[in-house]
């Protein structure tokens, strides 16, 4: 009788430690994160020690943003000599600067009246409210706290200072597809909504028709913004052919929603590796200007040795030397017509001013007006005998 309560009970125990070491390992924070988030920083010190945190929005899942592990840590500052400001400073480690940018959006930070303040050159920075501050700096998601009535507006941003200064160097930019957006530096200071999954673009664009064909995969990233009433969603491939298969994919599904009469995008094109949507734009010519608004900039790059290297080359080389050839000749050109004009303008000059000073004096001629030349008696004397006198025959 007693070998099943022996059994029941090493059951127990067994499960009890699992739940224990599930626990503790739940609240292990990640090696990373201690050097991020020291006993101090700057004039804040810890609370407490570093424990896991769960980043994701609310009713999200951490892939849908490409998290890949996240940690907090409670820091006090001093009001008064006193430290009795609380503050949590959580870090979100993601797989890439978009996806940080995408947690930076789906946090609520892209809320009209949300400014961007300076944290030592990150740029995607949003501050909500007095006591609350993130950031994004390379794949890092950075949030500042209150958790207590601030003493001052400065000290949250001063401790997400301190928090930006322990990040190793890392990206500071807007991801590429949100500056290609029209008017795109209003829209960052209006809101934005990033998406590097299909989950978190219909979270930031709402259930929108056709979008339910966008297949995110491979680096597929998406931003969507108001214009008005319109809703622009702009979709970016990582190569022609993702590009390409999507489209035709995207066309099908609004071509079915129109001909079932169910709501449709007001205008849909393609736009190099980009799929551009409008939504709610009841006017088309409206719609077709938004869409041509959206830059695009090709890019190509080579994986490996450019096979075309040597043709890229000669072409260059040839039209440089092109380019020197006739620089040479042009220049040449110019100084002959210089030399040829300068010299016309001297010599026109001597002759003319010779003409002047010949005109002035009346020469004596023997030859009936003409200039006669003395070639025979230029380098002998005339004798004088020969020369008739003055009043003589």
């Amino acid at each position: 009788m007693l070998a099943p309560f022996r059994l029941l009970r090493k059951t127990f125990f067994a499960a009890a430690l699992l739940v224990f070491a599930c626990a503790a390992a739940q609240a292990q924070a990640p090696g990373w994160a201690n050097k991020l988030l020291p006993e101090r920083l700057g004039d804040f010190r810890a609370a407490g020690s570093v424990t896991q945190a769960d980043a994701a929005p609310s009713k999200a899942a951490p892939q849908d943003y490409s998290i890949n592990d996240a940690a907090r840590r409670e820091y006090r500052a001093p009001a008064g000599g006193n430290y009795e400001v609380a503050y949590e400073v959580t870090v979100v480690q993601t797989a890439s600067s978009s996806a940080a940018y995408s947690l930076l959006t789906a946090r609520g930070l892209g809320e009209p009246g949300a400014g961007r303040i300076d944290l030592g050159g990150a740029e995607a920075v949003s501050r909500v409210n007095v006591g609350f501050v993130a950031f994004v700096k390379g794949p890092m998601y950075v949030s500042v706290a209150a958790l207590t009535k601030p003493s001052g507006p400065h000290d949250a941003v001063s401790l997400a200072r301190a928090v930006a200064g322990s990040i190793e160097a890392g990206t500071t930019e807007l991801p590429v597809l949100v500056v290609h957006l029209p008017e795109w530096e209003r829209k960052v200071r209006e809101g934005v909504g990033y998406a590097v999954s299909h989950a978190a673009l219909l979270r930031a664009a709402g259930e929108l028709p056709a979008l339910d064909a966008v297949p995110f995969d491979g680096g597929t990233e998406a931003v969507t913004a108001r214009y008005g009433d319109a809703q622009l969603v702009v979709v970016e491939f990582p190569t022609p052919q993702h590009a390409f298969d999507a489209d035709a994919a995207i066309s099908a599904r609004i071509n079915d929603f129109r001909a079932a009469g169910q709501p449709a995008p007001s205008q849909y094109k393609r736009v190099g590796n980009y799929s551009v949507f409008v939504f709610g734009e009841g006017d088309a010519g409206a719609a077709d200007e938004l869409i041509s608004g959206v830059k695009y900039e090709k890019d190509v790059r080579w994986l490996g040795r450019n096979p075309r290297a040597e043709e890229i080359m000669t072409r260059r080389y040839t039209a440089t030397m092109g380019g020197v050839l006739l620089t040479t000749l042009i220049t040449t050109g110019l100084a002959i017509l210089l030399c040829l004009g300068v010299g016309a303008v001297i010599g026109g000059t001597v002759f003319l001013r010779r003409r002047a000073q010949q005109a002035e004096k009346e020469a004596y001629s023997d030859a009936g007006g003409m200039v006669r030349l003395n070639i025979e008696e230029l380098n002998a004397p005339v004798p004088s005998s020969k020369l008739v006198g003055q009043g003589e025959d």
